[in-house]
């Protein structure tokens, strides 16, 4: 598995997996239907400005995405992940989030910050299991267009400065 930026060639199969997994309606704040070009549009801005990044897993060169994380901001970069459907319980988010964690710390973050469905039994695992600490619950933070709110598990995790190289 290969964590690495994302390139403007990865774009149009990053937003076909952003898209599968919005679909899903289970994992994501954002449910489909999806602007495309708007999302492409702040990936952009996200990648040409500097404050944040956006990484995908590939099991091999030029293979489809296997997941994304994208990182907004650098001093508390808020985290936002998922895997494809066909790629989960295989190590793809757990090598995202080192990924992310290591362009986080490298970018001098003093910490990451996350929120997560309460539902999502495996990511909150992952989580936990690389040092994130629950900050509370957010209460019907997040609006579904059922008409439901979900609540949110607020989740940081403190880090070190990144070692000289």
């Amino acid at each position: 598995m290969r964590v690495r930026t994302v390139a403007a060639v990865d774009l149009e199969a990053s937003l076909d997996l952003f898209e599968a997994v919005c679909a899903e309606g289970r994992w994501l704040a954002t449910e489909a239907p999806i602007d495309r070009a708007e999302v492409r549009r702040s990936w952009e801005a996200l990648l040409a400005g500097g404050d944040g990044t956006l990484l995908l897993a590939e099991e091999a060169p030029g293979a489809p995405p296997a997941g994304l994380v994208a990182l907004v901001g650098r001093a508390r970069p808020e985290l936002g992940m998922l895997v494809a459907a066909g790629a989960r319980r295989r190590g793809v988010g757990e090598a995202l989030l080192l990924g992310a964690l290591d362009w986080a710390r490298a970018a001098g973050a003093a910490e990451v910050v996350l929120h997560v469905f309460p539902h999502n039994t495996a990511a909150l695992a992952l989580y936990r299991k690389h040092g994130f600490e629950d900050r509370g619950l957010v209460r019907r933070a997040y609006p579904r267009r059922s008409g439901e709110r979900w609540d949110a598990h607020r989740m940081v995790k403190r880090l070190a400065p990144a070692a000289p190289r």
